[in-house]
This record gives C-alpha cells, structure tokens and sequence, in this order.
C-alpha cells in the first residue's frame, strides 16, 4: 500500500510504526514557501494514516521524535533520498 501526505508528524508516525518512505517531493510554492508530499509505503500505511487522523494514533514518543527529525533532514539537508 501507498499513501501521500505533506504532514510532517502523520509521515513520522507512519514511520516509527513501520511505514518506509519511498519517495519525497520538494516543490516551491508561488509566495516561495517550500511544500513537501512525503510517498509512504507498507502493509498497514492507510491504517496507520487514518488512526492518525482519527486521534487514535499511539507510538514510541522516541521513534517518533528520531522520524520528524529524520524528515526535516530529508527536507532541508537533501538527505539520499529520490526527490521529484
């Protein structure tokens, strides 16, 4: 399964839970602010997505914090990952 956000913590989530990120977007925006679509994948990523949205989301506060900071550097430090 595939699933696409530009939320920062939902894509960290998915993560700590066992998501892989397979793919980031990093576009510029017309007033020059930088949107990212993060390409998640795995078995239960529409479930993880949807528990997170829901406020039902549950984790390792510690994953969590090491994948939101794993993402920033994905964003800003152009970390080896394929980029669109």
């Amino acid at each position: 399964m595939v699933i696409e956000t530009k939320d920062l913590w939902q894509g960290a989530y998915v993560l700590a839970e066992g998501g892989w990120l397979s793919g980031v977007q990093v576009r510029r925006r017309p007033d020059g602010k930088k949107e990212v679509l993060f390409r998640l994948t795995g078995e239960d990523v529409e479930d993880l997505a949807r528990r997170f949205k829901n406020g039902d989301a549950v984790c390792n506060v510690r994953r969590l914090k090491t994948h939101v900071s794993h993402l920033k550097q994905v964003i800003f430090g152009g970390e080896g990952l394929a980029r669109e």
